[in-house]
């Protein structure tokens, strides 16, 4: 954009040949081609469109590179600019605004769009008049988008509980539909006749004589597979003032079958392309009808099943009890208890083996029933080898359950005591860290296994499995909050370890230091007038350096005894510091020009004295660093987010290059000559530490010559503990 700006003949346009331009409009134009958050600068009461490369694609290929030098009214006079037409006019007045996902419709793709955004519009003034509008923009439409498309999966999975009919189901989807017109602007969901002939079950968003067309499903729509999209007439539906002119047609056909439960159609946003996300949505949308309609004939299918009604029944009871069990926290013992509990209570059962594996060998953990003989029992109480004891090993080694509706005595190598056993069902139950065990059910007797029963039987296998998974991983969270909480224990003491020894150490560095000093004074009081000039030099340099020993000494008892004391939280105005701080600093600005740009700053909570501490470093550093600048500009602003806020100092000063911006907050360490700015290098550390105490972080950003950009963030409340630190009010 820089070089498009350069090339661009101003003097064509009402801003004039880009020399003549005022100082505000130079800075501004700057200031936004650096920036990579996407910006656009609207200036004179024209609205001339100045922009940064990160705004170029919210104009698309219709508007870049045209818009450039244009009026904002002749880029945006089809789409957006009519509806944000007053909030300029404001702007243009001195008033700023800003707004979260405000829709402003866009022509860039060739079609006018649905577009969000977040943007803040803010006066530029010059010579206290406003000459122009800067915004800010950051394009939410793809987040405005997905989040109201998560609502209407959400809405319709709510909505399809329950369902266990087709009208249900539809009925469903018409209501759904309804809370989303922009996304699903007409619907029509065609279903099975008893005949077995698909006839429009409902339609969302169309009259009774729009309908008519199409009150059965056309047979091009039927013929063709999956999902295809289809020219109709101009419809007047939807929110928009544009007509929908294409349905997507999906025929809802579970995965596996040919014929299809039944076809959707549905209307297609006029002002939304149908992209990836768009054909995702309605892909998940379709599914779950294609899901809902399945289970409701499947349903349908079950109730006509009149001798297995009430077996279903008492299994629903059932599974309601046993799901109340499994949303508290219960030991894996409990759990595998109750699931064959569960399961006797619903099939008729001698044995329920829970069996886990142990050095090569099964072990029994929980056992509801009985062995039926005393040799099975001892058997088992030595362990059955995994090599030889097939009824376990196979599926343990598939992971799918393995019946035997007649149980074969060489299975197990244990056909002496097994004769009674008629019939085995084994489950493999596994969680995240593979197969925990074997759920193992046995009867003696009878035979086989009905469909109801393997339903129930993997039903329950697999809950079982969800349940000791997330036990497990409670569990593993204990023991991981355990170790933390140890090593959290083991680091603080450290760290007071640490400060305590460089309290002490600081304080030991203070005697050699006087020793040097007070050796400097009797050197010069014993020689007296017989010192030549480099004798003398060399002694000069001795006490500097001891002086400059001092001085680090302070910064480092300075550093330590802030690290120690605990904090007084209270309310803090930081205009109030700043402002106090700044007249503190007024006989280091006497022979200097400065120009303070300071914004309204918040209430915050945090320590006073720490947070003056740190303003105090940021400011000094700001008027140190533009020392050799004829003007010194420095700004203070904050920025309001959700959970902080975020406070900024910028200069324009001599800057550090990036690439060491990581140094900039250890001890000690400096980016520039002590004899260019003086400084122990622990200033920044100072506020490093204050701001981390109050839960915060700090920033910094600076170009060498250019100058550079310190922050830091509060949390919005703090708590202070029983120690040093401070914890977030949740």
């Amino acid at each position: 954009m820089g070089a498009l700006m350069r090339d661009l003949d101003w003097a064509s346009t009402p801003l004039g040949p880009s020399s003549t331009w005022p100082g505000a409009l130079r800075t501004s134009v700057h200031l936004m081609l650096a920036s990579k958050q996407p910006m656009y600068l609207a200036w004179t009461p024209d609205l001339i469109a100045l922009y940064n490369d990160a705004y170029r694609p919210i104009l698309g290929a219709d508007k870049h590179p045209a818009a450039l030098g244009a009026r904002t009214a002749d880029i945006f006079g089809q789409d957006g600019y009519p509806g944000l037409k007053p909030v300029f006019d404001a702007a243009l007045r001195g008033e700023s605004a800003a707004f979260e996902n405000l829709l402003v419709p866009l022509v860039r793709h060739g079609y006018l769009e649905e577009c969000y955004f977040d943007v803040g519009y803010t006066p530029v003034y010059v010579d206290q008049h406003v000459a122009g509008v800067f915004s800010s923009v950051n394009e939410t439409t793809e987040r405005v988008l997905s989040a109201r498309r998560t609502r209407t999966l959400a809405a319709l999975t709510a909505a399809l509980l329950g369902a266990t009919d087709p009208q249900d189901v539809v009925q469903a989807a018409l209501t759904v539909a309804g809370d989303n017109p922009h996304d699903l602007p007409c619907l029509l969901v065609y279903v099975p006749t008893a005949e077995g002939d698909l006839e429009l079950g409902g339609a969302a968003g169309l009259s009774d004589e729009q309908t008519v067309p199409w009150r059965h499903a056309p047979r091009a729509w039927l013929e063709a597979a999956g999902k295809q999209v289809i020219p109709v007439p101009p419809l007047a539906t939807g929110p928009w003032p544009d007509p929908v002119t294409q349905f997507l047609v999906v025929t809802l056909t579970p995965s596996g079958e040919a014929r299809p439960l039944g076809v959707l159609a549905v209307g297609l946003n006029p002002r939304k392309h149908l992209d990836d996300a768009y054909r995702d949505f309605l892909h998940l949308f379709s599914g779950q009808l294609t899901s809902a309609l399945r289970t409701a004939r499947l349903t349908g299918e079950l109730q006509q099943r009149n001798a297995e009604l009430d077996a279903r029944n008492r299994a629903l009871d059932a599974f309601e009890e046993w799901t109340r069990d499994l949303t508290i926290y219960l030991e894996p013992d409990d759990l595998v208890g109750r699931a064959q509990a569960l399961i006797g209570s619903l099939i008729p059962l001698d044995a329920a083996v829970y069996y886990e594996q142990e050095g090569g060998r099964w072990f029994v953990k929980r056992m509801l029933g009985e062995y039926g003989n005393a040799e099975l029992r001892r058997a088992h109480e030595q362990g059955l080898p995994h090599a030889t004891t097939m009824n376990l090993r196979t599926p343990f080694e598939t992971g799918e359950p393995y019946y035997q509706d007649m149980y074969d005595e060489n299975t197990d190598h244990m056909a002496p005591h097994m004769t009674h056993v008629t019939a085995t069902a084994m489950v493999p139950l596994r969680t995240s860290r593979g197969i925990r065990g074997i759920f193992g059910l046995a009867v003696f007797g009878r035979v086989g296994w009905t469909a109801v029963d393997r339903t129930v039987i993997e039903t329950v296998g697999r809950s079982l499995s969800l349940a000791l998974d997330r036990a497990e991983q409670v569990t593993e969270l204990a023991r991981e909050r355990e170790r933390l909480a140890g090593q959290s224990a083991a680091l603080a003491s450290v760290n007071e370890e640490l400060e305590a020894f460089a309290y002490s150490v600081s304080h030991d560095l203070r005697t050699p230091v006087r020793h040097i000093q007070g050796f400097n004074v009797l050197l010069r009081k014993s020689f007296g007038a017989g010192l030549d000039a480099k004798a003398t030099r060399y002694l000069e340099v001795v006490d500097e350096a001891a002086v400059r020993m001092n001085t680090l000494i302070d910064a480092m008892l300075d550093l330590s005894r802030m690290s120690r004391q605990p904090l007084r939280v209270g309310m803090v105005d930081l205009g109030a510091l700043v402002a106090s701080v700044r007249g503190d600093m007024e006989l280091d600005m006497l022979a200097r020009k400065v120009t303070w740009h300071v914004q309204p700053l918040p209430l915050v909570t945090g320590d006073h004295d720490l947070l003056r501490q740190v303003v105090l470093n940021l400011l000094s550093n700001a008027l140190k660093y533009t020392r050799g600048r004829e003007e010194a500009v420095i700004e203070v602003w904050a920025e309001e987010r959700p959970d902080a806020w975020a406070v900024f100092v910028r200069d324009n000063g001599v800057g550090f290059d990036p690439r060491y911006q990581d140094k900039l907050f250890g001890v000690f360490q400096r980016l520039h000559r002590a004899d260019e700015f003086e400084g122990t290098g622990v200033g920044l550390t100072t506020v490093r530490r204050i701001i981390t105490r109050h839960e915060g972080q700090v920033s910094a950003y600076g170009v060498p010559g250019e100058g550079a950009t310190f922050g830091f963030t509060l949390p919005r409340s703090l708590i202070p503990d029983s120690g040093a630190g401070t914890h977030p009010i949740p």
